[in-house]
């Protein structure tokens, strides 16, 4: 999900109140975007194991 699609997460609608914010946070935190992205923020910088062995071959 690129950022901007992100920030339309939670202000396309918007929320009336802290407790819905929350509720949305965790809605977004649970979602399967934004556990990709974590993933890849994890695996930035590291080394591509099927790359070397490739190059290796």
């Amino acid at each position: 999900m690129p950022f901007s699609a992100f920030l339309a997460y939670f202000s396309g609608v918007g929320v009336t109140d802290l407790v819905h914010l929350s509720k949305k946070i965790k809605n977004y935190e649970n979602s399967k975007t934004h556990l990709h992205n974590s993933m890849e923020l994890a695996l930035l910088g590291t080394v591509n194991l099927r790359a070397q062995l490739d190059s290796a071959y």
